[in-house]
């Protein structure tokens, strides 16, 4: 049970320890015929802005993500038009379908009440394609990644985070089955995350023995929000490091929950006056800056295990921008787009829709992109020596074989209602 103790002195500071090491191997860019097969690492943030990012590079606050950009190319990422919710792009993002032909618009099925599941997608993601291919694939946090479901490696879904009732037990929340208990050490519940670590994304010290109940209200989610996260990365690094799969997808939440409940705090000209709690305003508004420099600490594990042969794409499904109103009205349509390493090239990219990344992400791993994919290959942002004709025009199709889900019912979960808690907090739903 110690381990799944919070373990603020421990791991935490050998994760910040990491995230400052140079990350050198993204430098070394070529085509994809370089010794060794390509390889893919994919890290999604969530609501990630470059608004936020860029000041915060320039003053030196994000050191991974600096070196990537320095490393590689970046830009602009245009949503889902117009915008979505954030399962809708998720989703495109990983199949380069509409939400039309993968069956995925939304949190919650109107129908039924219960969070939408994985089992109703109906395209194939990057990680079936390559495992149909024999290419060893690993998914871990990536939302609407529940059930998990067979591949030709592992799959840690998004319900990890979520606890059940001592007398139930969500199932499939890994693949294989038997994942589950090898990750559970690395969970952080969010009961476990101490007011200390709290501490850390806070203006001023507070007094946690004697806050007010609105105090209370106001820093808690923090908690959740940074256990969610905290887990995913270890988890992550943990199996991307003993596992080496050729293709890796992590997705941390955070970003987007934090901006949610506290970005206004960092732009209170932005609302009406006299609209944000009064305590927010004296303790929160460093603590957008503060979780972005925490979630580029969380990425450093990652990046450590990238080897010459992998090319790594950040990307988030949409910016932010706060101000009035609640879920979709905070976002902007603009996010981000990192890539460097392997058959990646240098500078500035612009043109960038969320339907590119999957048929990027095919040619980076050696494999062509499908005619009935709506995005583009960005080649631009790809080193020239990548043959063009190769993957020109490229195949058909990717959605044969073992079929996804076609048009099943939500599955129902022990964790639906607390999943659903979290959603109204965020001002997904009501």
């Amino acid at each position: 049970m110690a381990m799944r103790k919070f373990w603020l002195h421990g791991v935490l500071l050998a994760m910040l320890a990491t995230s400052l090491m140079t990350f050198s191997s993204c430098g070394k860019s070529g085509s994809s015929g370089e010794g060794g097969k390509p390889k893919l690492l994919i890290i999604g943030l969530d609501g990630a802005d470059w608004h936020l990012i860029n000041p915060m590079l320039e003053a030196g606050e994000l050191p991974n993500l600096g070196r990537l950009i320095e490393k590689g190319v970046h830009g602009d990422l245009r949503s889902l038009e117009p915008l979505a919710k954030s399962p809708a792009i998720w989703t495109t993002i990983a199949t380069g379908k509409s939400p039309a032909e993968h069956g995925i618009r939304s949190f919650v099925d109107r129908v039924h009440g219960r969070p939408l599941t994985r089992n109703i997608r109906r395209a194939r993601a990057l990680w079936n394609i390559f495992s149909s291919v024999n290419r060893t694939v690993g998914v871990v946090g990536w939302l609407m990644s529940w059930p998990a479901e067979k591949v030709n490696g592992f799959v840690v879904s998004d319900y990890l985070q979520y606890d059940a009732a001592p007398s139930q037990r969500v199932m499939h929340r890994t693949y294989p089955p038997e994942l589950e208990e090898e990750v559970m050490d690395y969970v952080v519940h969010w009961q476990d995350v101490p007011w200390s670590f709290v501490q850390r994304f806070l203006d001023e010290p507070v007094d946690t023995t004697a806050m007010t109940r609105e105090q209370e209200r106001l820093f808690r989610p923090i908690r959740w929000i940074a256990g969610a996260d905290m887990t995913f990365a270890r988890v992550a690094a943990k199996l991307y490091k003993e596992r080496r799969p050729d293709f890796m997808a992590v997705y941390l939440r955070g970003t987007d929950s934090m901006g949610h409940l506290y970005w206004n705090f960092m732009t209170p000209e932005a609302v009406p006056e006299g609209s944000l709690n009064p305590d927010g305003l004296k303790y929160c508004k460093g603590a957008m800056r503060a979780y972005y420099r925490y979630t580029d600490e969380l990425i450093g594990p990652l990046l450590k295990e990238v080897d010459k042969n992998t090319a790594v794409i950040v990307v988030s499904d949409h910016g932010f921008k706060g101000g009035p109103g609640h879920g979709v009205q905070q976002h902007r349509l603009d996010g981000i787009l990192i890539m460097a390493g392997r058959g990646v090239g240098h500078g500035e990219i612009t043109g960038a829709n969320v339907y590119d990344i999957t048929p990027t992400a095919l040619v980076l791993m050696g494999l062509p992109p499908a005619q009935d994919m709506q995005g583009k290959v960005l080649w631009a942002g790809l080193d020239p020596s990548i043959p063009r004709d190769k993957f020109t025009p490229g195949i058909a199709t990717y959605e044969t074989g073992e079929e996804t889900g076609r048009g099943e019912e939500p599955m129902e979960s022990p964790v639906d209602e607390q999943l659903k808690e979290r959603l109204k907090s965020l001002g997904y739903i009501e």
